[in-house]
């Protein structure tokens, strides 16, 4: 009996995981201008490279990153390539069927291949649409993990475990 209890128990751990790991999508528009805020910004022209400190912010269309530095690295041609995010890192998604929220302690942005990962203590959560009572964190729908990877063309966002989280975790309220 108990190891039936557990069989089910496994069953269900994985099927709740798998059904949110594919609802979980990040509204992204990288055809969109990517808008840059920051308290402090110093641009480095000679080495292609610039910072971004005190409530730095990176959007781009439905898409926002706040971190408490972010340092950004340019071709050549000024197109920027690179981006990496440090302290207290917000990625914000929504739309008209919610808020997706992840946190980090960094992110690491390549724009030439259009990935974004978080890592380090990554936690996601899911709300419901603005109209609906469900847009409540206390109502809302977690995952944990080590590292999440954004693909920013198709939304798709995975989850994986990693440092001091080695497994992804799922949390429903």
């Amino acid at each position: 009996m108990h190891q039936l209890s557990a069989l089910l128990l496994l069953l269900f751990w994985f099927s709740v995981d798998t059904a949110s790991a594919q609802s979980v999508r990040f509204v992204t528009d990288n055809a969109a201008p990517i808008e840059l805020k920051a308290g402090e910004m110093v641009w480095h022209r000679e080495t292609g490279h610039a910072v971004l400190s005190d409530a730095a912010r990176f959007a781009q269309g439905p898409l926002s990153l706040t971190a408490a530095r972010i340092d950004l690295s340019f071709a050549p041609d000024g197109t920027a390539q690179t981006m990496t995010a440090e302290g207290d890192v917000v990625l914000v998604s929504r739309d008209k069927t919610g808020t997706r929220r992840a946190e980090a302690a960094r992110a690491e942005l390549d724009l030439t291949a259009d990935k974004l990962v978080l890592l380090d203590n990554v936690s996601i959560t899911q709300m419901g649409s603005p109209s609906s009572d469900n847009n409540n964190t206390a109502d809302a729908a977690g995952l944990m993990g080590g590292e999440l990877t954004l693909d920013m063309v198709s939304g798709r966002a995975i989850l994986k475990g990693g440092g001091d989280k080695p497994r992804a975790r799922i949390e429903l309220r």
